[in-house]
């Protein structure tokens, strides 16, 4: 029987978290597991108590720590290393504190390791929207993370994904980039890294992860921020990963053609709100590329918003060093 831990950072989201280790514990799996919560607001502590409600009657162990330095590299990096700290751990499973897995979730993602022997394996993410959207946001790319199954050449984020403990020794001490704690990005970063390593990767599109999506994401202003920090932490990413720092203009020739694209889908289909829907996340996307390369940096998780399970004020501050994340390739 393997053994495995099963991760989820948490900031403000009480409720999204209880859903999760709620729908954890209807897991149909032969793996003998525990959960591992890090509270990233110890002062507030909102994770950390659903951790201590819901514990004592769980399926399966449920554990929280504490970190206090804000940051979604610093949270994972904690977890990963909590992770390798436990002997008999031989993969780790995550997922976001927004988010809920279906039943077969985790046997899905351990059989497409042992079948290719892969050290990273991404499952689904589908949107579980809030309230009844508009015909385009069903299909919009943004709001999903689909793959063929089997081998893969990449795996995008964190928001469902299994590792194997080999994977986590190889690239120690610091998996995700410290610097990139509060723009977004650690994760594709990560896993730049490990390929760069040799890490392989695989995609088991019946492990099935659901996401919340608030009304608020449905809004252009989300949708072009979103896009936005994808496309400039995207750009330095693809400079420290694939082309080197003498690669700025073929990132900025690709950016500047994804936006001439992006103004030509609008002019030919002014009347179809969903082409105006992509074609404004590709222009975002692209414009973020571009100001990317000259060292703006996208802080999308900086200063918490005083709502409260929200945590994520947006701001934009210069800077260096600052690679992507998300549902886009490089």
């Amino acid at each position: 029987m393997r053994r495995g831990l099963i991760l989820i950072p948490t900031f403000r989201r009480p409720q999204g978290l209880a859903k999760a280790l709620a729908r954890l514990g209807e897991l149909r799996t032969e793996a003998e597991i525990s959960i591992l919560v890090a509270e990233n607001d110890p002062a507030g502590g909102q994770g950390r108590e659903v951790v201590r409600l819901l514990a004592p009657g769980h399926r399966f162990e449920i554990k929280s720590m504490d970190v206090a330095e804000r940051g979604v590299s610093q949270v994972r990096n904690a977890l990963f290393a909590a992770a390798l700290a436990t002997p008999d751990v031989e993969f780790v499973a995550l997922l976001d504190d927004d988010e809920w897995p279906e039943p077969q979730w985790l046997e899905e993602l351990l059989a497409m390791q042992q079948r290719c022997g892969a050290d990273i394996v991404g499952g689904t993410l589908l949107p579980d929207f809030a309230v009844e959207p508009p015909a385009w946001a069903r299909t919009f790319e943004l709001y999903r993370q689909e793959q063929a199954d089997g081998p893969s050449e990449m795996v995008w984020g964190t928001c469902n994904v299994l590792l194997t403990r080999a994977i986590l020794e190889r690239t120690a001490p610091v998996w995700f980039d410290p610097l990139l704690g509060l723009t977004g990005g650690e994760d594709m970063e990560f896993f730049a890294c490990a390929k760069a390593r040799g890490a392989r990767f695989a995609w088991a599109g019946a492990g099935v992860m659901h996401e919340d999506v608030p009304e608020s994401r449905l809004q252009p202003r989300w949708i072009f921020r979103r896009s936005f920090r994808i496309g400039s932490t995207n750009a330095l990413v693809q400079l420290r990963w694939r082309y080197g720092r003498f690669g700025r203009p073929i990132v900025l020739t690709k950016a500047l053609g994804r936006l001439g694209l992006a103004a030509l889908t609008v002019l030919r289909g002014p009347s179809q709100l969903g082409r105006r829907m992509e074609a404004l996340s590709l222009a975002a996307r692209s414009l973020g590329e571009i100001t990317g390369l000259f060292g703006l940096r996208y802080r999308e998780y900086g200063a918490a918003s005083a709502a409260a399970g929200q945590g994520r004020e947006t701001d934009l501050s210069s800077g260096r060093g600052t690679p992507l994340a998300s549902k886009a390739g490089l």
